[in-house]
């Protein structure tokens, strides 16, 4: 759920940041999600496939999605952090190309 609300907040930050350049709001409002839903996905894939090359016994047990776990923290900071640096690049290579 946390995801979710990271993911529209990133949306409706790219978005403002986009209007405000005169670009596709909604085209760098779905690049900002897939950026941060796929940040978090990446991340907790390296970490299955660590795990199971550690441990192969890593996964014998029911796997719980709804909790807060340390990895479940960290993706969300990576991808806020992903986030906000892309961000920032736009806006000032944006800012940069305004006449």
């Amino acid at each position: 759920m946390i995801s979710v609300i990271i993911a529209v907040v990133v949306f409706f930050c790219f978005q403002k940041l986009a209007a405000r350049f005169g670009k596709k709001k909604w085209l760098y409002g779905l690049s900002g999600v897939t950026l941060c839903l796929g940040v978090q996905f990446i991340f907790g894939l390296i970490y299955g496939i660590i795990g199971i090359i550690l441990d192969p016994n890593h996964y014998t047990q029911d796997i719980d999605f709804h909790s807060f776990t340390l990895v479940n923290i960290l993706g969300w900071i990576l991808s806020v952090m992903a986030a906000f640096l892309t961000g920032w690049y736009l806006y000032s290579r944006w800012k940069k190309n305004m006449p």
